[in-house]
């Protein structure tokens, strides 16, 4: 009988767990956590993996399917479609809310350009007002020099 290279890793594996209060353990001593796989092959079933099987370290390879798998067939196609259609329909929720915000933020960047643009010609209008002022000095200091010099 042909034995897959998992389920021969299952049953090797199975060897090494240690089971406290439903929560497998693996060779790290460390609480397996339990995840759902959603490819073709195996979708929506179950499995325990080590935390560090996804890291950089990958210390631990343990592995253990929780559920059976389905026979291949209707069902087993079924369940993965379904999956992708609520993936896209989440998808296209996530570009809605983005959109939504991308909206909110143009709005409220176009009110704080306005701001700034308000700003910007209040300094140049002050600017302008400071050089009147230092014209109407520098004439006045001129006539006053003309007046007592002359």
């Amino acid at each position: 009988m042909y034995m897959s290279l998992s389920n021969a890793r299952n049953r090797l594996q199975v060897a090494c767990v240690f089971v406290k209060d439903d929560v497998n353990n693996c060779d790290c001593d460390i609480p397996a956590k339990e995840r759902t796989c959603w490819k073709l092959t195996n979708p929506d079933r179950r499995f325990w993996n080590c935390n560090n099987s996804l890291t950089r370290l990958r210390k631990c390879d343990y592995f253990e399917w929780k559920d059976v798998a389905l026979e291949d067939g209707y069902y087993k196609t079924l369940i993965y479609s379904m999956k992708q259609q609520l993936d896209s329909k989440e998808d296209l929720g996530v570009i809605k809310n983005l959109r939504t915000k991308n909206v909110e933020l143009e709005f409220l960047l176009s009110k704080e350009n306005s701001i700034v643009a308000s700003m910007e010609k209040g300094m140049c209008d002050s600017k302008k007002t400071i050089r009147m002022y230092k014209l109407l000095v520098v004439v006045l200091i001129v006539g006053y020099l003309m007046f007592v010099l002359f």
